[in-house]
């Protein structure tokens, strides 16, 4: 359980957020954030999962994402960076959405952000980084969308970088 406002904290381990919409301002993620919507057995209207993150910094060295959001989570993530090496740095995933502003989105693999199963994400301001630093045969892509989402994802005055 975390406090309404969490500010200035590093959290070296993998952060999970159940329940609730906690603040995170000037924080770093050093294992990532994990955001659960639905994870009750009779989910309420009403009792979404919504946290609000302000200048924040999310990493993640695993295989894993450093932003994943799941389940029917909502999300705010103002003037944040989010990277990763050996993974995605962005996953909504099952009927999830989150609202990007004025962040830089980087990884080392094939795509930055991957929008999933009925998700979606609104992006202003942000910037999309993919580098190359293992041989592949998948072309590399900022943004990755599975079946229909990229129709209800929204991009505004976003810039988009594919490194060599």
């Amino acid at each position: 359980m975390f406090q309404e406002n969490n500010i200035n904290q590093i959290f070296k381990e993998k952060v999970e957020i159940l329940e609730e919409s906690p603040i995170f301002e000037n924080c770093i993620f050093e294992k990532g954030v994990e955001v659960k919507g639905n994870t009750k057995r009779c989910f309420i209207k009403g009792e979404v999962t919504s946290p609000i993150f302000k200048s924040c910094k999310f990493l993640n060295q695993d295989n894993e994402p450093s932003v994943f959001l799941r389940e029917g989570a909502h999300g705010e993530f103002h003037d944040c960076s989010m990277s990763t090496e050996k993974c995605v740095s962005i996953r909504i995933d099952v009927g999830s959405h989150a609202i990007f502003r004025n962040c830089s989105i980087s990884a080392s693999h094939p795509c930055a952000a991957a929008i999933m199963i009925e998700s979606s994400g609104d992006f202003e301001n942000c910037r999309f980084s993919v580098q190359e630093n293992i041989e592949r045969s998948i072309p590399l892509e900022p943004v990755y969308f599975d079946a229909n989402n990229k129709e209800k994802t929204r991009f505004s005055n976003c810039s988009f970088n594919k490194g060599q």
